[in-house]
């Protein structure tokens, strides 16, 4: 049944996002809410420069994450995804207050995580918070996971740390464990091992993204060019993603990426240029981020449309702000739209898809 259920799901997504190319649709209310909780990292990843940042927004302290929160479920109920964003979040004295406030509120909670600091007593607190997901990122096998993450002991500390959460969730079935993979030029000749140990270490899903400029950089449209984790031998890493998606085609609910996705991800390796040039974005169709100043925006890479705490968040997302830079970001030529921010979640674009027919 679960197979049957990912199959009908990928077919879902292929026509999603053909449909969303030729017709971008606002949410009348957004699905997907991304809440940055902290610029702080432990971590010095050689493939992300937010932990080189001088000058980083203060951690979100849980006063105003609670005033945040009742605004949101105000304005959308509690029919929303609260996505926690970094940094690395843990690092936050407040975030598992945060998380059960939200969990308390009756939302569904994810966040991503290198886990270096789950140790057993974190990992209790992190199931009793109510937690609904947790993406944790394996970028490689022992060697490369600790060259890229910059730490020697990172990968003994994540795989520990997913025992840890398997142990703690044996009486309260969450959060659900995923693995997150960046495919780069060291380990995108271990992908099939790499699914394996997902396998091996009891995770539920593993998903996988491309390579993309270092965060909190400067932007060269030629960037690949420069990056020594971009895939050097093409044809090698085609055949990886074209072998990854034989894979998904014989485990849809273990793969949690969508044929699509996967598809794109190879025309990406293929030509870079000709995919930042064709393809669409759709960030902040459905979705937008919030910073731990309340400021609200539609991509991370670009500049505020509201304050969440100083108006009415229905009004700044319908703003005529708003939609310009929507405008801005159908026409963006960044690589980024291939991240997991661009992905709509099936039902509620089906349902604003289709009520758009009845405006015309």
């Amino acid at each position: 049944m679960r197979k049957i259920k990912a199959i009908i799901k990928d077919l879902l997504s292929n026509f999603l996002y053909n449909a969303q190319r030729n017709k971008q649709v606002i949410a009348d209310k957004p699905s997907d809410v991304h809440l940055h909780v902290t610029d702080d990292c432990c971590l010095k990843c050689k493939m992300c420069d937010i932990w080189k940042l001088k000058e980083k927004q203060r951690n979100l302290d849980y006063k105003t994450a609670t005033k945040i929160i009742n605004k949101l479920v105000k304005w959308l109920n509690n029919n929303f995804k609260l996505t926690f964003a970094g940094g690395e979040p843990f690092l936050n004295k407040d975030f598992i207050k945060i998380i059960d406030y939200a969990h308390k509120k009756g939302i569904k909670t994810s966040t991503n995580s290198n886990a270096y600091l789950i140790d057993r007593t974190l990992a209790k607190k992190i199931v009793k918070s109510g937690l609904t997901q947790i993406f944790l990122s394996v970028d490689g096998l022992e060697k490369e996971h600790n060259f890229i993450r910059g730490r020697q002991d990172s990968f003994q500390r994540i795989t520990k740390a997913i025992n840890y959460l398997n142990e703690e969730k044996t009486t309260k079935n969450s959060p659900t464990i995923f693995i997150n993979t960046v495919i780069s030029n060291n380990n995108y000749t271990q992908i099939k091992k790499i699914i394996y140990f997902a396998k091996k270490a009891k995770v539920s899903g593993i998903n996988f993204q491309a390579i993309m400029p270092n965060f909190a950089s400067d932007y060269k449209k030629d960037w690949f060019k420069s990056n020594p984790f971009w895939p050097k031998n093409k044809e090698k890493a085609v055949k990886v993603i074209e072998e990854l998606i034989q894979l998904k085609n014989k485990q849809p609910d273990f793969i949690l990426n969508s044929t699509l996705d996967l598809k794109n991800i190879k025309k990406f390796f293929e030509n870079p240029e000709l995919f930042q040039e064709t393809e669409k974005c759709s960030v902040g169709f459905n979705n937008f981020m919030i910073d731990t100043t309340a400021n609200m925006r539609l991509c991370y890479e670009m500049g505020t449309i509201g304050n969440i705490l100083e108006e009415n968040p229905e009004k700044i997302w319908q703003s005529k702000k708003a939609n310009l830079h929507r405008k801005k970001i159908v026409k963006c030529q960044r690589p980024c739209k291939l991240l997991p921010c661009n992905n709509l979640q099936i039902i509620n674009w089906l349902k604003r898809y289709f009520k758009s027919f009845g405006k015309r």
